[in-house]
């Protein structure tokens, strides 16, 4: 897709992106991100990809280690690689 697409300057020095220029860089929920490119006087837009999350659990496990801590305090682990090892059992993960 070509062309110019205007916006005008909000609140804030705020701008809603065009629709067009929304589903050209593929942005559809509230938390995508989106860079500016600044040489001189233009300025480019480019969808930012998040870098993959060092977290080792997916946000449905999250859901499941809450629902366990919300049993209250569990006793008899040596140190958190022990704690680890049992959570992961736990979660059926390997």
């Amino acid at each position: 897709m070509r062309g110019m697409f205007l916006s005008h300057l909000g609140n804030k020095a705020q701008v809603t992106l065009p629709k067009a220029v929304r589903q050209a860089l593929g942005l559809k929920v509230k938390e995508d991100v989106v860079g500016f490119i600044v040489e001189g006087n233009r300025v480019a837009v480019t969808r930012v990809e998040p870098l993959p999350s060092s977290d080792p659990f997916t946000d449905e496990e999250w859901k499941k280690i809450r629902k366990l801590a919300a049993r209250g305090p569990v006793s008899g682990f040596s140190g958190s690689k022990e704690s680890l090892k049992e959570l992961k059992a736990w979660l059926r993960l390997p």
